[in-house]
């Protein structure tokens, strides 16, 4: 394609993607606080709790953890069922990708958990991804 592209053009294009992502990062981050208070105001007596670090009382605050337990949940004779996806990062440690709660374990429910994983996260391609189930089936 006979495109040159110096350091400096680079650095300077490196550093605004980096910014427009953190700027979404920040928005998002706005944004958990409605959603505790959407879960808080539509489920009573549930727990919802955020956690957060700030490093002054001044600074902005930087997100540390997200508690939420379902007041249907808590008391027990609700018998659904409950699906989550972990992801491991570089250093073996887990992490919430996405959850669902749903009536049964049966073929509906798998499928459309996964159908709607495998949109979300783009594994259209069937590689990288490794499914295991608890059922040992």
């Amino acid at each position: 394609m006979h495109v040159n592209v110096n350091m400096i053009r680079f650095r300077r294009f490196k550093k605004m993607v980096k910014d427009n992502l953190a700027g979404n990062f920040v928005q998002e981050f706005a944004m958990s606080w409605d959603y505790a208070d959407e879960l808080r105001l539509k489920n009573p007596r549930s727990t919802i709790k955020m956690a957060v670090n700030r490093v002054t009382p001044e600074s902005p605050p930087h997100f540390k953890r997200f508690y939420v337990c379902f007041e249907a949940l808590k008391k027990g004779p609700f018998k659904g069922k409950l699906l989550a996806t972990v992801g491991i990062n570089g250093n073996y440690q887990m992490y919430l990708v996405a959850w669902a709660i749903f009536e049964g374990e049966c073929i509906d429910s798998w499928v459309w958990f996964l159908s709607l994983l495998t949109a979300d996260l783009g594994m259209e391609d069937d590689w990288g991804y490794i499914i295991i189930s608890d059922q040992q089936k």
